[in-house]
């Protein structure tokens, strides 16, 4: 799947690396940096030690403990009422409304997940690893990967029918 080559692997994990980054740190500028961290983890490990058994599942984990490392870091210094959310500026108000709406609701329940369906979603939403991959970047074994998508997304369906009904 993944080229021999440091820079053909660089430009293919990349896209894919972004999203989940983004996604688990709620910002764009936090996404940018952690993404950009485990990047040039990839680097410096290609270089010491020769290619990994699976780049893919190499960054993806980086990624994964990093951000586990700064949200407990920052968790210390944050006031108790601090809900983690975030709003970006919007370019376009009118453009788009009923898109970012549901964008809006998709990360608010995204945000109730139970952090490690969140990892692995993610990770099935935004890579093209395989599940074996995803399985070895979180750490876990296949079978419990598949669980944790498969609540995931059962959660995530619940929830949306729950608010589907209410209206």
């Amino acid at each position: 799947m993944y080229e021999v080559d440091l820079e053909t692997n660089l430009h293919t994990l990349a896209p894919g690396l972004l999203r989940f980054c983004i996604g688990m740190m709620g910002s764009t500028t936090e996404g940018e940096d952690l993404a950009q961290e485990s990047l040039a983890a990839l680097v410096r490990f290609w270089k010491i030690s020769g290619p990994p058994n699976s780049p893919a599942a190499f960054v993806y984990s980086v990624a994964r403990r990093q951000a586990g490392r700064f949200r407990r870091r920052w968790k210390r210094f944050l006031p108790l009422n601090w809900d983690g959310t975030q709003s970006e500026p919007c370019i376009d108000a009118e453009a788009g409304y009923f898109d970012r709406q549901r964008a809006q609701q998709a990360l608010v329940l995204l945000k109730k997940l139970p952090r490690q369906q969140k990892e692995a979603l993610l990770i099935t939403l935004n890579s093209d690893l395989s599940v074996e991959e995803a399985a070895q970047a979180l750490e876990i074994s296949v079978s419990a990967y598949k669980m944790r998508v498969h609540r995931a997304r059962q959660c995530l369906r619940r929830w949306l029918e729950e608010q589907h009904e209410r209206k």
